[in-house]
């Protein structure tokens, strides 16, 4: 299946591919080596078995990345802590997980956003991406949400401006949508706070934030 879209304007100028693994691989690639896309596609990442791709961003060097794990961990390094690979290179460890973690986001850690965290039963909470302190790549980095039975694990995350709206979805097809400003701001270490109601066995399983959500 297709995991990501990413937009780019001039396939043959500056700038980088992130490639990011829900076993926490990362690597980076000019985006040069894009510039002659056959009909048939380009193998951008050597996976290995087993692993599959959760999220792919274009940077720049002197940008900083920030992943998100399922157990609720975050890690934000430098852009420039990734070594240039070609596209058939494999990746490196971008986060060191505890067992039975894995990645479940990526984004760039632009210093005006937030960072939003939503769990699997619903809980969400917004934080300024000031609270997380750089760290260098493959290191285990610092609490974001605190789980629990009540919340479940991390189901999606994503940096947000306060004027963007969100859309959750269910794994049985609930959909609800809200402005992010209902979304209360906190530390790292919380558990936020109830955002959606779910049916009983239901789960939040992804989530998309737009300023054209609602029309």
């Amino acid at each position: 299946p297709v995991t990501a879209v990413v937009p780019i304007a001039d396939k043959g100028g500056e700038g980088y591919l992130v490639l990011a693994t829900r076993r926490g691989e990362i690597k980076r690639t000019p985006l040069s080596e894009f510039a002659n896309l056959r009909s048939s596609g380009l193998i951008a990442m050597d996976l290995e078995p087993g692993d599959e791709l959760i999220s792919a961003q274009v940077v720049l060097s002197g940008e900083d990345l920030l992943l998100v794990t399922r157990h609720g961990q975050a890690i934000r390094f430098p852009v420039a802590d990734l070594t240039v690979r070609s596209r058939q290179a494999g990746g490196v460890r971008a986060v060191r997980l505890d067992a039975g973690d894995e990645l479940v986001a990526m984004d760039l850690a632009n210093p005006q956003a937030d960072l939003l965290v939503v769990s699997e039963l619903g809980y969400g909470k917004l934080t300024h991406v000031a609270s997380y302190p750089k760290h260098h790549r493959g290191g285990k980095g610092v609490r974001t949400f605190r789980i629990s039975d009540k919340t479940g694990q991390v189901a999606a995350a994503q940096l947000v401006r306060g004027d963007d709206q969100l859309m959750l979805v269910s794994a049985q097809g609930q959909v609800m949508r809200i402005l992010l400003s209902e979304v209360s701001e906190q530390s790292r270490i919380t558990r936020g706070v109830h955002i959606m109601t779910l049916d009983p066995d239901d789960k939040v399983v992804s989530m998309m934030t737009s300023l054209s959500v609602v029309g």
